[in-house]
């Protein structure tokens, strides 16, 4: 299962294991308090299990990234984002209803767990230069917010698609409304599009500088996304833009910091 080069792999296969059921169990347990399944009991479950599963895939993704002298591919990179998003989904779901997101979000995190035990290792990687990682960490906290948002905007077209063709579905009978949804999503996106702009003015001067091409990729990719969420939110605050334009337009933007983040080595290489 792990590739040559990886180091005490029956801890790291232990760690991957534990993450991974615990990321089941966090599911499961977010479905029963959706369909408000002895809430109070679920919930403290809920907490434990959840805050434990991101402690082991910290230190996993952390002796995986180690093992490999910090340098940094697309099954790391992914698994680093979804650990990111896992830590701001922690974080605000006790203040912002956002708990629905962890039908989407953690099976996703299962997935980069997984991709990272059969992702072959020996191939070329990035050597992170340590004057960039105000920068790198800027950018990982923006693309979590924004990530959230697009997971938000995944559920919002679900749940217009359903009440638009008037089909009865479980999901919908369990989320906020549409009016709280949009507003989530929103304020998920404004934190992030002030982040991605602080990432872009600190990231822009190592391009002039180093004229390195895959930082030129990244950061031409990064201004089509900040474009298409300046867009979104001038619509917003000018024509209280709502419905299928705003989340087309925040899965867009997404879709862009996808390819800038995790894609351009795939597709320009």
């Amino acid at each position: 299962m792990y590739h040559h080069g990886k180091p005490n792999n029956l801890k790291m296969e232990l760690l991957a294991s534990l993450s991974i059921i615990g990321y089941i169990l966090s599911t499961l347990s977010i479905k029963n308090m959706l369909m408000q399944f002895n809430q109070k009991f679920t919930q403290t479950l809920f907490c434990i299990v959840l805050l434990l599963s991101i402690i082991l895939t910290s230190i996993y993704t952390y002796d995986l990234a180690s093992s490999h002298s910090m340098q940094i591919n697309f099954a790391i990179a992914l698994l680093v984002t979804s650990l990111i998003l896992n830590y701001l989904f922690f974080l605000f779901m006790f203040t912002k209803p956002i708990k629905h997101l962890g039908v989407i979000l953690f099976p996703l995190t299962i997935g980069a767990i997984l991709l990272t035990l059969f992702f072959n290792f020996e191939k070329e990687q990035i050597k992170i230069d340590n004057s960039l990682i105000l920068h790198i960490v800027v950018s990982i906290v923006s693309y979590g917010f924004l990530g959230l948002a697009a997971i938000q905007a995944i559920l919002l077209k679900h749940q217009e698609y359903k009440l638009k063709n008037i089909q009865n579905s479980s999901l919908n009978n369990v989320l906020p409304s549409i009016e709280k949804m949009e507003k989530v999503m929103f304020e998920l996106i404004i934190l992030g599009f002030i982040l991605l702009t602080l990432s872009l003015l600190s990231g822009s001067p190592f391009v002039i500088l180093d004229g390195n091409q895959n930082l030129l990729q990244k950061i031409t990719f990064s201004i089509i996304a900040w474009v298409t969420y300046s867009y979104l939110l001038f619509k917003k605050f000018s024509s209280g833009v709502r419905g299928r334009q705003a989340t087309n337009l925040a899965l867009g933007g997404m879709m862009f910091l996808f390819i800038a983040y995790l894609g351009t080595k795939i597709f320009f290489t």
